[in-house]
């Protein structure tokens, strides 16, 4: 900026300016090259988006940058104004008096502040730039997605316990460490011009009006390449979260996605979360004669009328066809007293989740909410009309839910009893009644054993039809397995140890053992229903809220089987009527209460998008596909989400083998969507406005 005092030309912020892109910019690209070595295989390095990704960072780098330097060059240029106001001030208001002595003052201040803040403002660029790399990297590796809405759990879950969790899982002390080096570096950039005379004077010139000229020319172009850098594109609008994306395989996307960015974009989704407006009744028509009708009917059973099931339906943490994948019964045994089970009763491998959170999937899974918000909000108080708790309850059955978690998360424990639930048991109440689960608690719960212990009892004792909603913890970090448990052979097959590092290895040892613990838990209680004379009328479900983190998925292969779950029912004899099982049908959550309702009540009239009864006859083929938020599936192949291409089956129906990964697996090849095309679109629109009717039309 100009001195007035020495009448010179000073191109110091301009030179600050260039240094602090200089160096954040090698953060940023540093970071993703970190990413790229840790995420994606070797065999991609040569795909044809991999230079894309690397040109999309770049823009999505320079947009967080240019950002955060016309905030810089603003500063300044305010700054300098307010100052030279000052001085100017102070020159005519004379030496002695009052009023020159309070401006005297002011400039003083004013200066020290300038300096205060300014170097403050150099520290946090470098300081924030590596905090978000760091939180990017772990964030990827956990979820294998960008930073999205997900990182706000943070906020509205137990922030104590996540906390406490972070500290343990991941290096926090290394990445303060190294974020507040990076701060030191761009502070000591801001400060190179201002400390060390050589380059100050080199900065500097005199003043006349050529001079001005070509200074303010070359100030005026840095602020419009900032403005160009800060949009990202020349375009008419600016890089955003809906039009970033350079690849099919979602892998580059995420990686090419600069973690400021895509934290303000899921800023703004969260601000925009769990804000239902009133539906348009026409437009939901249209949608539904366009895809299909919301409300659905149960047959008419004498059978079922008289005879009405126990039913349950087990959420299980973690329960990701991901890790099945790499079950082998003698080496790495990951079922443990559940094989059985799975080998004699019906299971659904080609499934997806409804989301890739926990509470995500349970909320879409239950009340088919496409944003968990609703249970924390200003809805968290209607009771939506035909939510499974309520159509249960109505039925004349005893509602419970039970979590080895905490009741409050998420406000679930108010949140189903609002929708109907009677009863509700938690980690809490579970420490009180079986005192000795005390001693395997943690930050988020007692081992998923006690539920299911609960669960045995609640249905022994029960003197009407009940229905139990299940939702364990145990595989989820602080990850501590139960005292009580022997684990099982354990040795990584070589497609997964060649796949990870030994350290890597070693970090996923625990998880994979409370895997089978988990697993071995639910085969103990299902050994218990059938040895009993629940067996004869009590349905029980099961299946995963997302698969298990830290795998190391292929980007070629998996784009169906990282958003796996398993889907398992066990039915009694007298209560397989009509069924038609294939294992290699696809589905998601959205299919699991529509076949519960087949299977245990008569003439129950109820809302599902797109979910039909997986044991029914296919007779409608628009009901035949599974949608997760981030895939979809159908017969045909695997569209992963806003990528306009599918991708074909490598195996036309399901293999029960792990060692074929049940059929799972992706072709490499793409095609382009035809009929389908407009599906996801229209399934999302659907699915957001049958949440809104079922709000607006709540008594």
């Amino acid at each position: 900026m100009t001195n007035t005092t020495t009448k010179t030309l000073s191109y110091t912020t301009l030179f600050q300016t260039l240094l602090f892109i200089a160096i954040l910019l090698i953060i940023c690209s540093s970071a993703r090259a970190i990413m790229v070595a840790h995420f994606i295989p070797e065999e991609l390095f040569t795909h044809k988006d991999f230079y894309a990704m690397w040109i999309m960072g770049f823009k999505l780098d320079m947009r967080s940058i240019g950002i955060a330097m016309l905030v810089f060059v603003g500063l300044k240029l305010i700054a300098f104004i307010i100052e030279s106001i000052l001085k100017i001030s102070v020159k005519l208001s004379g030496g002695g008096g009052v009023t020159s002595r309070v401006f005297v003052a002011l400039n003083s201040f004013f200066s020290s502040f300038s300096r205060f803040f300014f170097s403050f403002y150099a520290f946090l660029l470098g300081f924030i730039f590596m905090v978000a790399a760091f939180v990017n990297f772990y964030y990827f590796q956990t979820y294998g997605n960008k930073i999205d809405i997900f990182i706000f759990g943070l906020k509205d879950d137990d922030t104590l316990a996540i906390l406490s969790i972070m500290w343990h899982d991941y290096p926090l002390v290394w990445g303060i460490l190294m974020s507040l080096l990076c701060g030191i570096i761009t502070l000591f950039a801001y400060k190179i011009p201002l400390k060390y005379n050589a380059i100050k004077e080199k900065l500097n010139t005199t003043f006349n009006a050529i001079k001005l000229f070509i200074y303010g020319t070359i100030h005026f172009c840095l602020i419009i390449l900032l403005i160009i850098a800060a949009r990202g594109t020349l375009g008419t609008f600016p890089i955003k979260a809906d039009n970033f994306h350079i690849s099919t395989l979602p892998i580059f996307n995420h990686i090419a996605t600069n973690p400021l960015m895509a934290f303000e974009w899921a800023l703004k989704d969260y601000r925009n979360n769990a804000t239902f407006g009133e539906p348009n009744i026409e437009r939901g028509k249209e949608l539904q004669e366009r895809l299909f009708p919301l409300f659905h009917t149960t047959a008419d059973s004498a059978f079922l009328k008289e005879n009405p099931p126990h039913v349950v339906l087990n959420v299980m943490e973690s329960f990701g066809i991901n890790a099945l994948v790499h079950d082998r019964k003698d080496t790495n045994d990951l079922l443990g007293s559940l094989r059985k089970h799975f080998e004699s009763d019906f299971v659904f491998y080609r499934f997806l989740s409804a989301a890739d959170g926990t509470a995500p999937s349970f909320v879409a899974l239950f009340f088919e909410s496409p944003n968990e918000q609703i249970t924390l909000g200003s809805y968290k108080n209607i009771r939506l009309p035909y939510n499974p708790f309520s159509i249960y309850a109505d039925s004349g059955y005893e509602v419970f839910y039970i979590t080895s978690g905490y009741g409050q998360w998420q406000g679930l424990e108010d949140y189903t009893k609002t929708q109907g639930a009677h009863k509700v048991y938690d980690a809490l109440t579970l420490m009180e009644k079986y005192p000795e689960s005390k001693q395997d608690s943690n930050s988020w719960g007692v081992p998923d054993e006690y539920v299911y212990r609960l669960a045995f009892e609640i249905l022994s004792s029960a003197k009407k039809p009940t229905f139990i909603a299940i939702l364990t913890t145990s595989n989820h970090p602080p990850h501590l397995l139960p005292h009580t448990f022997s684990p099982m052979p354990l040795s990584f097959p070589s497609e997964l140890a060649d796949k990870l590092t030994q350290k890597q290895q070693e970090n996923l040892i625990l998880p994979i053992k409370l895997y089978q613990y988990a697993n071995n838990a639910f085969g103990d209680f299902m050994d218990r229903i059938k040895q009993s004379n629940l067996a004869k009328n009590t349905i029980i479900s099961a299946t995963g809220d997302h698969r298990l983190r830290n795998l190391g998925p292929n980007p070629n292969t998996d784009k169906a089987l990282n958003f796996s779950v398993p889907f398992y029912i066990y039915i009694p004899q007298a209560y397989q009527i009509n069924l038609h099982y294939n294992p290699s049908r696809v589905g998601s959550h959205k299919d699991i209460l529509p076949t519960l309702y087949a299977l245990s009540l008569s003439n129950a009239t109820y809302m599902s998008v797109g979910g039909r009864n997986m044991l029914g006859k296919v007779d409608k083929k628009q009901y035949e596909f599974g949608f997760n938020r981030s895939v979809w599936i159908d017969d045909n192949g695997i569209y992963p989400t806003q990528a306009g291409v599918g991708y074909l089956w490598k195996d036309k129906e399901i293999n029960t083998d792990s060692k074929k990964a049940f059929g799972l697996h992706a072709l490499d090849e793409s095609f382009l969507l035809q009929d389908n095309k407009d599906f996801e679109n229209l399934y999302r629109e659907l699915f957001n406005y049958s949440i809104s009717w079922r709000i607006y039309n709540a008594k």
